[in-house]
């Protein structure tokens, strides 16, 4: 995998101070977990479409064309959600990112925090990787916007009284007051995660737009703080061991996800507050991401059913989510939990394996791609128990966004791979690949150069294609993804043009170009 060095090197000056802002730290990748500026001109290519283009076998006739086209489509239904000039967000306040344009039946018109900082990623790293301006206008809508909910009195409190955990808002702003479930803590950390990750994309692009009174609002050495990141990072700090409800907004407990990108957040909170001259913030931040991570890693763990638990204490839940793909994606490092780590690849199997049986359209086998039965991808829920079903309760059905988190587990995994040279079958990830195996996998280490290494990763790289496949099966002929597609015929149903959908797209599609480039740069494909 490739890792973001972070921001180097750079000196502003400004009446007569010079500003040293020097980061050198894993990055948020949003959608992809890390990434770099040479990534972006390289195997990133393009959010508007532009990447190599295998030619290898492994890719069936057809299905790359669709892949690069619907990511092209994807990107620009992105946009619509995005006020002021989203074709879908008219109405609402600039910066603004709504959650579907859909007003009824259900009503998603909305602004979710969680949704808002996750897309808005998206868009930072279209800026990161072009330049173009226009980006750039809309981060900074975005950031304005943000800075004004920190500071709208909700139902969940003010600005330093709870109100940072309030999960959405009105379109134009102002404050949703019915009831809810609240509060959701993971929306701050990823806010966080997109503001910084957007310091060093700006720093990358336009390092003389960074003075010191544009930086002063979204981070200041100030305790009480009145900058956007420094709120987001004070409040993860003091409330992380509290529980709140899941991004699915209906269990109350602590939670794997949020707790992820919480710690990520924390991570690159405390590197951020040492690079602008804030050692007792830093040294606050790096004591709570310690705690946070000492609590990941002992608490989430189901050794008897062999994968990850998604939550503490719920007992009508058996604890498979897609919620852990999501937080390995979203809030994965390097030393816990990243999207290759073998609890993530036992947890996405066992999520495979239930939904494969449990819906009756992953039992059809899907046009265009006809590939062995050991390597087709199925729709992925949220969880087993599911009874949302778009509207109301009744049963759930396979979500796009969890369709496509899979893939892009699996990208990440083949990239990481292919970069460390090898890869090892233990007890812990060997039902991942008796599952793409046939139940043959072996036990052991295997390295680049080695016929089954390539064997593997090829297998690997067909079996995330196919969950593209699925989406491209549900996906109307315009390219549209609504939230859900029916658990019998295949059908989407539920909210409209999910901006959420469109975004979990288009991060798998990405890191699919890097896992491709990588197979090709190593020779395990031509």
């Amino acid at each position: 995998m490739v890792f973001l060095r972070g921001l180097v090197g750079y000196w502003a000056c400004m009446n007569g101070l010079a500003l040293g802002y020097v980061i050198n730290s894993p990055a948020s990748e949003l959608q992809h977990v890390f990434f770099s500026p040479s990534r972006f001109s390289d195997s990133l290519g393009s959010l508007l479409g532009i990447s190599k283009r295998p030619s290898d076998p492994i890719v069936p006739p057809g299905l790359e064309d669709w892949i690069q086209e619907q990511r092209r489509i994807s990107f620009g239904y992105l946009l619509d959600n995005i006020a002021p000039n989203g074709a879908n967000a008219k109405d609402a306040a600039p910066g603004s990112v709504i959650a579907s344009p859909s007003k009824h039946a259900p009503n998603y018109y909305y602004q979710w925090v969680r949704d808002a900082a996750i897309t808005m990623g998206d868009v930072v790293e279209a800026y990161a990787n072009s330049g173009d301006e226009k980006y750039k206008h809309i981060i900074d809508a975005y950031a304005d916007i943000q800075g004004a909910l920190q500071n709208t009195f909700n139902p969940s409190g003010g600005y330093t009284t709870g109100g940072l955990g309030e999960p959405k808002f009105q379109v134009d702003g102002a404050p949703f007051t019915e009831n809810w479930a609240r509060p959701q803590r993971d929306g701050p950390a990823l806010r966080a995660l997109t503001l910084i990750s957007y310091l060093r994309a700006l720093n990358e692009s336009d390092p003389s737009a960074v003075d010191n009174q544009w930086l002063s609002r979204l981070y200041d050495a100030k305790l009480p703080t009145n900058s956007i990141i420094k709120a987001d990072l004070e409040y993860i700090s003091h409330t992380w061991n509290m529980t709140g409800f899941d991004l699915w907004e209906e269990i109350t407990d602590l939670h794997f996800f949020t707790a992820i990108v919480q710690r990520k957040a924390l991570v690159e909170g405390r590197d951020l507050a040492h690079a602008l001259n804030d050692p007792e913030a830093a040294h606050w931040y790096d004591s709570q991401q310690l705690a946070l991570k000492d609590f990941l890693a002992r608490s989430f763990w189901n050794k008897k059913e062999g994968r990850l638990n998604a939550y503490l204490e719920s007992p009508f839940r058996s604890g498979a989510d897609c919620a852990l793909l999501l937080g390995a994606l979203h809030g994965g490092q390097e030393d816990l939990f990243p999207p290759w780590a073998d609890e993530i690849l036992a947890s996405l199997e066992a999520l495979a394996s239930d939904f494969s049986t449990r819906y009756p359209v992953n039992q059809m086998t899907p046009p265009f791609y006809r590939e062995e039965e050991r390597l087709r991808g199925v729709g992925i829920g949220r969880y087993p128990e599911d009874r949302y079903d778009g509207v109301g309760l009744s049963e759930g059905h396979p979500w796009f966004l969890c369709t496509s988190s899979a893939s892009n587990v699996l990208y990440n995994t083949i990239e990481r791979y292919v970069e460390q040279g090898y890869f090892e079958i233990n007890d812990i990830n060997l039902r991942f690949f008796n599952h793409i195996r046939d139940g043959k996998a072996i036990k052991g280490k295997y390295t680049m150069g080695d016929y089954a290494f390539g064997d593997y990763l090829v297998d690997m790289f067909k079996y995330a294609d196919s969950f593209l496949n699925v989406i491209r099966w549900h996906a109307t002929s315009d390219g549209h993804l609504s939230e859900q597609f029916n658990r019998y015929s295949g059908f989407q149903r539920g909210a409209k043009q999910l901006t959420w959908s469109h975004g979990s797209y288009l991060g798998a599609a990405i890191d699919r170009d890097a896992a491709m480039d990588a197979l090709q740069e190593s020779g395990v494909v031509a």
